[in-house]
């Protein structure tokens, strides 16, 4: 019996002790458990603090591009102010922020002109906000771009009187090429280029990738039909550029107009001439174009009914092949002077070689690529009368 009680008594003895070391390590947990915790949620806190300040510090620092010139410049993360001088990339900005125009402060009051005969008017109607840093593009106020305190300027990259003023006035300044850089000045290739320099301006390198993936699918497919089409079906052209107090200024070689008419595999009567040439229509009259492309009402307000009837007063088209056969065609103003860069560029090559080969282009959609294009990268939808304006001499 006392074996057996003994025995119990251990058992008993042991329950108790295994009992109050549970008891004990439950009691022990609760706190610590409590302490972890609160040491995530404090280590949470520091974490958000931590980027949230490594996000204001890179809003508030700065970073380097070099621009179209070979300058390097330190350009802020943070743009809100934008002050354009000279180079015509309106279009091309709103392009970029994919139909809006944000943070232009300034530009040059001629190009409000030219702004109100296109659909950037309707698209980024904020634009006809902006002030008027000077009126003529060629002109250069820099006591009235200070006032505006923009954080960058952007210029033409060739204009390097323009650069020097501007870079005295201490705000980075951005050159956009035009012509006369290093580069050819072909359109199609040089509003990639501005694209891309603005994503290295505000620090969004690649945004633009699949809008320039899809331009460049048109132009591939519009450039595949020309290859087919025979040498003795392609016509020479000419362009007219200008037409100041009835002296006609031509495209000549290197412009933006015969870059133009290389990609349409034609033969630029002018490329004698070298640049934006001032010629004599006695010498229009030798080179007797077949085809005759007058520029857009941006810089040329010229039409081309009258040109075809001959009424342009003081000056006689009629003998040119050209307006015999009245094959004149004005380019229109979609999302700026289709002539100069500008995002509509793929647009510009597929209208261009749909009335340079009608018949090989007859089944080509015009319409519905242009349609497309617009609202699904500028987020408009083109009316019926600004298509028929774009699509007018066809």
């Amino acid at each position: 019996m006392k074996l057996k009680f003994y025995t119990t008594s251990i058992l008993l003895a042991s329950m108790l002790l295994l009992t109050a070391c549970t008891s004990n390590r439950n009691k022990n947990t609760a706190p610590s458990s409590v302490a972890e915790t609160t040491s995530v949620e404090v280590t949470t806190a520091a974490d958000k603090n931590e980027t949230d300040s490594k996000a204001d510090n890179q809003l508030s620092g700065t970073h380097v591009v070099v621009d179209h010139a070979g300058n390097q410049v330190e350009v802020p993360n943070k743009i809100e102010r934008v002050v354009i001088d000279q180079i015509p990339i309106l279009s091309t900005y709103m392009a970029y922020f994919k139909g809006s125009a944000p943070h232009i402060v300034g530009y040059s009051g001629s190009f409000k002109e030219t702004i109100s005969e296109t659909a950037l008017k309707n698209i980024a109607p904020e634009l006809l906000e902006s002030s008027d840093t000077v009126y003529a593009q060629s002109d250069l106020n820099i006591e009235e771009i200070i006032k505006l305190k923009p954080d960058v300027i952007f210029y033409n990259a060739n204009n390097k009187e323009h650069a020097q003023i501007l870079a005295s006035s201490g705000i980075p300044s951005i050159g956009f090429a035009t012509v006369g850089a290093d580069s050819p000045a072909d359109p199609i290739e040089r509003y990639k280029q501005w694209l891309m320099l603005l994503e290295e301006v505000f620090g969004e390198k690649g945004k633009m990738e699949s809008f320039i993936e899809a331009g460049d699918k048109i132009v591939i497919d519009v450039k595949n039909r020309i290859e087919n089409i025979p040498e003795n079906k392609r016509p020479s052209s000419m362009i007219l550029f200008k037409l100041i107090d009835g002296v006609p200024q031509v495209s000549g070689k290197g412009v933006f107009g015969d870059y133009w008419l290389q990609h349409l595999g034609v033969k630029n009567v002018a490329e004698e001439a070298k640049g934006f040439a001032q010629v004599s229509f006695e010498q229009i009259y030798k080179w007797n174009p077949q085809i005759l492309f007058i520029n857009g009402p941006g810089l040329l307000k010229l039409k081309r009914q009258d040109v075809i009837e001959n009424k342009v007063e003081g000056i006689d088209f009629s003998t040119i092949q050209a307006v015999k056969d009245e094959r004149v065609y004005n380019t229109t103003l979609g999302m700026w002077n289709w002539f100069t860069p500008n995002p509509d560029a793929p647009l510009v090559l597929a209208w261009l070689a749909c009335n340079t080969y009608p018949e090989e282009f007859s089944d080509y959609p015009l319409e519905t690529v242009i349609r497309d294009y617009y609202k699904n990268f500028y987020g408009y939808e083109i009316t019926d009368e600004e298509m028929e304006g774009m699509l007018q001499l066809r």
